[in-house]
């Protein structure tokens, strides 16, 4: 089920998303990758393995760097 707001976001499952993040997500996955990175960000920092939790920093600032997937706050 699709529903477009007034301002053009589109809401999918109850997910409201704005024109630009829409596009990614139903093109390129990037939500979702960043999604699953932050998972095993958490998960890495839990089982304290440094080298996955390193990987998952680098890949997670270069999502920052680039302003995708900015509504995820996560800790260092």
């Amino acid at each position: 089920m699709y529903l477009k707001t007034r301002a053009g976001a589109i809401s999918e499952n109850g997910q409201t998303l704005c024109a630009q993040h829409n596009f990614i997500k139903k093109t390129l996955k990037q939500t979702e990758t960043g999604k699953k990175m932050f998972i095993r960000f958490e998960l890495a920092k839990s089982e304290k393995n440094e080298e996955l939790k390193k990987f998952c920093v680098d890949v997670l600032e270069t999502y920052e760097k680039h302003n995708i997937n900015g509504h995820i706050i996560w800790e260092k």
